[in-house]
């Protein structure tokens, strides 16, 4: 190409940005003139104004010094701060003395015992809640009617007035008391029925593991506990222990609770304004009380973790506090500058902080601000004069200048403006099925490159549209397929509740929720006879169809293998070969697989590598069993399962799981774990099975938020009801060693055998069973003294029976450990004794000896 033609095309091909900058230069130039020259005239008097404004700024400072301000204010809150401190001190020095005056006046008494009258002191009753009482309490084995603990009690009696005095001295000490190594602890409060558990019974009480004793002990000196939340109220309250020694030996700790009400009260009744607030840490660095009532509107609300915070300068404020430092710092709290002063307390270590706004700190500041703000208005108000008559030029020159633009825009409009429009007349065309786009126009700049990327964009949209048609339609076959899958894996496993209605003995409930369409986990239970309950819970690995395919092959064998009498271990190691034998897929399963007799209560099962079970027995809670863990089915062939037994009393509820529940794992990437579980296991223990999963599935959401469900969650829980009819009542009888009772004891005896069709052969069996086993107790129990002895009198069916036993305190004998004697023997030949016994053992058809709680207990039971 000639130098000729290159300038034409350059010409013709003139770029789109050419043209509107050179339009924009042209009206740039015009308006910069006209604007600099106005400029020029004005910016040499404007500078003359501010010159005079700024000097007389300069003088008004000098008058007034706003650091000094700001210094006396912070001065003052941090004054307020150490004031607030040393009163919160005081009140806990006040409590520690008095618990310090408890251990003086225990520590006078164990060194100068024979001094002190013996003083009783009773156990906790029911009737003396509410009322300032002073009550005995032991520790777990300890025996009350002990002597040297009856004369320590007695001793430790002496306390009453003092204890009295500090509880009625000290408004906020809950309770106060004394307990000793031995395993005493005498306490003067006002709620003694919370000395009892929900069946009425004294509690025992082991002060030694509370941490104001064991905290005592072992530093020797007055010790604080941290801040714990009373058991009987929602008021938070600290403990302090006091050692008490008797020649160096420690001999009990001195101790009481105290409420926080008073110190709560001196941090929230503070007066600090409407924007000032306070509150009180504690060594942790956690907020204790604050002044602020409003949580959402403070940085320092109670329960907040200073330390943990997200603001850098909080945690260093906070380590501060925590090292007992003092003074004031300005940070940045809620997008509020703050000042905030601090200040440590010496008993507890806990700090006071006092928070202000800097903008009511400074207040002085801003009134100086304020004068200078005036000067500067005056200044602006002179020099307006001055800008109003630049102002009027200005206009006048921007006015000619649009004009100018105006006259260049309409010339270039045609050539500019116009291919744009058609343009987009043709892209206006592109809507719903026509893709079609025609941009016959040649400008040669960016509006054609624009038109032909257009037309390049239409023709790879068609496409397209065509290839997600396709893959649309592969979705939509695929999610059908899940779906008939998921709706198939359901229908596998028992979902109809209740599952057996006409079964009273037991009750029954299980879920699964896949994490996706379907999933490995299953649980199945069956009746595999009239009396036996088959339970299964198991986890294949992976997800997806591949799983939900081995979950249904493990299930039917499992279900086949306990149906034709196999035991839970043997049908483990028969599926494991089964499914080692032909596993290409390495996949495997964990099994917990049990069966239920429902007569006796007695559940057979094993484990297979799956979860530990946990089972509620009728009087206790739920508990975690770690049951023995055999391999998971299909890792390797030729695997032995070890079986093992559990007796479930009437009431018993078992719950199996799998990994999926304490798994799960919320956003923060902590598990919910087995503690959790436990956790709201044990908050519906009293519940249906059904609810029972329910409590634990709404624990599981609600720790997970809104995290994406990981795993499957399958849960089954059993009550085990058992028999409903009630067993015959037991009657007993307490009377003296004394050969004299002998035919009382037989007479009532009788009472409980009436209309019970006793035969008159076996009541006369009875009657030589009693005379021979009270005669040995009268002579021989208690070496000639006289002492007390329980008859306990029972009736059972099937088979039907009545049942004796008899229990005494005297020396242990166990009269069953004798050789029977030779009757075969001339009576002068055999050994003495023996004989009495013998003919017990041969007129009933069972007796049975055990020596516990201190007592000699001998049964016998005759059936008729």
């Amino acid at each position: 190409m000639n130098n000729g033609a290159y300038a034409m095309s350059v010409v013709r091909k003139q770029s789109l940005r050419a043209k509107i900058s050179l339009t924009i230069i042209v009206t740039i130039t015009i308006v910069l003139l006209g604007i600099g020259t106005v400029f020029l005239l004005n910016t040499r008097k404007v500078i003359e104004t501010l010159m005079n404004s700024n000097r007389e700024m300069g003088q008004t400072s000098q008058k007034k010094s706003s650091a000094s301000m700001d210094a006396l204010t912070q001065t003052r809150l941090q004054e307020l701060a150490s004031n607030k401190a040393a009163l919160a001190d005081r009140i806990f020095l006040e409590f520690e003395q008095a618990v310090e005056t408890a251990a003086a006046a225990a520590e006078r008494l164990y060194a100068d015992p024979d001094s002190y009258p013996p003083r009783d002191v009773a156990l906790p009753r029911m009737e003396n809640d509410g009322i300032l009482t002073l009550q005995a309490l032991f520790a777990t084995g300890v025996d009350p009617d002990d002597e040297s603990i009856r004369a320590e009690v007695r001793l430790l009696g002496n306390l009453q007035d003092t204890l009295y005095a500090i509880n009625l001295n000290n408004g906020n000490v809950a309770s106060n008391y004394v307990a000793t190594e031995s395993g005493i602890m005498i306490q003067a409060d006002y709620i003694s029925a919370k000395k009892f558990d929900e069946a009425g019974n004294l509690m025992p009480l082991d002060a030694k593991t509370r941490p104001w004793y064991k905290g005592a002990a072992e530093s020797g000196t007055t010790f604080l506990t941290p801040v714990v939340r009373d058991l009987h109220t929602p008021r938070l309250a600290v403990m302090c222990g006091v050692p008490v020694y008797r020649n160096g030996v420690l001999m009990a700790v001195a101790g009481a609770g105290m409420y926080l009400d008073d110190v709560e009260a001196l941090i929230r009744d503070m007066e600090l304004g409407e924007n000032g607030e306070a509150c009180l840490i504690n060594q942790a660095g956690q907020v204790l009380f604050s002044s602020y009532q409003d949580d959402s509107q403070t940085t320092f609300y109670p329960g907040r973790d200073l330390v943990s915070a997200l603001d850098p300068s909080l945690n260093l404020l906070a380590e501060k506090a925590i090292s007992q430092e003092s003074g004031i710092e300005l940070l940045e709290l809620n997008q509020i500058s703050s000042y905030i002063a601090y200040s440590p307390m010496k008993t507890t270590g806990w700090s006071v902080f006092i928070v202000m706004p800097q903008d009511i700190v400074e207040a002085p500041t801003k009134q100086l601000e304020t004068e200078l703000s005036q000067i500067s208005d005056q200044a602006a108000r002179d020099a307006d004069g001055q800008i109003r008559s630049g102002a009027f030029w200005l206009l006048l020159v921007l006015g000619i200048a649009a004009l100018a633009a105006l006259v260049v825009s309409l010339l270039l409009a045609r050539r500019i403006v116009q291919p744009i429009r058609t343009l987009t007349e043709e892209v206006s065309r592109i809507e719903g099925d026509n893709l079609d786009f025609h941009f016959d126009l040649e400008t040669g700049d960016e509006t054609q490159l624009l038109a032909n990327s257009f037309e390049s964009l239409t023709g790879r949209m068609k496409t397209y549209i065509s290839d997600i048609q396709f893959i649309t339609a592969e979705k939509e076959r695929i999610g059908t397929e899940l779906s008939l899958a998921t709706r198939i894996q359901a229908a596998m496993l028992p979902n109809i509740f209740p599952a057996f209605p006409e079964r009273k003995d037991f009750d029954i409930y299980a879920s699964m929720t896949p994490a996706k369409e379907v999933g490995g986990d299953f649980y199945d239970f069956f009746l595999i006879d009239e009396d036996r309950l088959g339970l299964v819970i198991a986890d294949v690995s992976g997800k997806g169809i591949p799983a939900a395919l081995f979950m249904m092959v493990s299930k039917i064998l499992l279900q086949n293998h306990l149906m034709n009498g196999l035991s839970p271990a043997a049908a483990l190691e028969k599926i494991n070969e089964q499914i080692c034998s032909n596993n290409r897929e390495d996949m495997f399963v964990t099994v917990w697989l049990g069966v239920l007799d429902l007569k006796s209560g007695k559940l057979t099962a094993a484990n297979a590598g799956h979860e530990y079970p946990i089972l509620k027995k009728a009087d206790g809670s739920f508990e975690l069993i770690k049951d023995p863990h055999g391999f998971v089915v299909g890792g390797l062939p030729g695997m032995d399962y070890e079986e093992y037994e559990w007796q479930l009393e009437p009431g018993s509820k078992l719950f199996v799981y799998t990994d999926g529940v304490p798994e799960a794992n919320a956003t923060r990437s902590a598990l919910f774990g087995t503690d959790r579980l436990l956790e709201a296991l044990r908050g519906a223990e009293d519940k249906t099975p059904l609810e029972i999963i329910e409590s634990v599935d709404q624990a599981v959401r609600a720790y997970v938020g809104d995290a994406p469900q990981f795993d499957d969650l399958t849960m089954l829980c059993v009550h085990y009801i058992g028999k409903t009819a009630e067993e015959p009542p037991v009657r007993e009888l307490l009377t003296r060693a004394d050969i004299k009772q002998l035919q009382a004891v037989t007479d009532w005896a009788d009472e409980g055998l009436a209309d019970s069709g006793c035969p008159d052969k076996a009541r006369n069996q009875l009657h030589i069973a009693i005379d021979e086993i009270f005669s040995n107790i009268a002579y021989y129990a208690y070496e000639g003294e006289d002492g007390p002895v329980c008859v306990r009198f029972e009736l059972r069916d099937e088979p039907r029976a009545a049942v004796l036993s008899f229990a005494d305190g005297g020396k242990p004998f166990d009269p069953l450990s004798k050789e029977d004697p030779d009757i075969e023997l001339p009576a002068e030949e055999r050994a003495d004794g023996g004989l009495g016994i013998f003919l017990v053992k041969k007129l009933m058809d069972e007796v049975r000896y055990e020596y516990r709680d201190g007592q000699n207990i001998l049964t016998i039971e005759k059936r008729f």
